[in-house]
C-alpha cells in the first residue's frame, strides 16, 4: 500500500470520528519529524527509558500515536508503509485502520496508562475484531534486522 494511500485509508476511518471529536486533529509526519515527535510522547520516554531499544530509529515501529492532552493524533505513512508492505492486501487495510483507531480510542476512553490500553481493546475487540488481530498480528511479527 502506497503511502497516499494510507493517508486516504487513514482520513476516512477519521471521518467517521471527527464529529464526536471536533477538536481534535489529525498530522501526518515524514519519518524524521515523527520519530522527533515519538521521542517527546510520554508512553514512548517510558519505553525508551525502560531499556526496550538498543537503537530507537531503527527499532520504534509504532506508525500512531495519540496525545489526549493536546487533542492530536500523529500518523507516520512511511513507517506504517515500511511494516505492512510483506503483508497481504487485505491484511494491509485492517492494520492502517486498526493501528490509527488504537491510538485514536485513546481520546475516548477515560483513564491514563495501562488501563486506558485495556478499555480500548476491550472496544476494539467487540466492535473491530479483525482490524485489532491484524494490528496484533503484524506487531508480533519479528521485523527485519537493517
Amino acid at each position: 500500500m502506497r503511502e497516499d494511500r494510507i493517508r486516504s485509508v487513514v482520513l476516512a476511518k477519521w471521518a467517521d470520528y471527527a464529529p464526536a471529536l471536533p477538536a481534535t486533529q489529525v498530522r501526518f509526519l515524514s519519518l524524521e519529524p515523527y520519530l522527533d515527535e515519538a521521542r517527546r510522547d510520554e508512553r514512548v520516554r517510558a519505553d525508551v527509558q525502560a531499556g526496550w531499544f538498543d537503537d530507537f530509529d531503527a527499532e520504534f515501529r509504532d506508525p500512531v500515536l495519540a496525545d489526549p492532552v493536546a487533542e492530536l493524533v500523529v500518523v507516520c505513512p512511511p513507517m506504517m508503509h515500511d511494516i505492512i508492505e510483506p503483508e497481504p492486501p487485505r491484511i494491509q487495510r485492517a492494520f492502517v485502520e486498526g493501528a490509527f483507531m488504537r491510538r485514536l480510542f485513546r481520546l475516548l476512553v477515560e483513564g491514563t496508562g495501562w488501563e486506558a490500553d485495556a478499555q480500548v481493546r476491550d472496544v476494539m475487540a467487540r466492535h473491530f475484531p479483525f482490524q485489532l488481530v491484524a494490528v496484533e498480528a503484524v506487531e508480533s511479527a519479528p521485523h527485519p534486522a537493517t
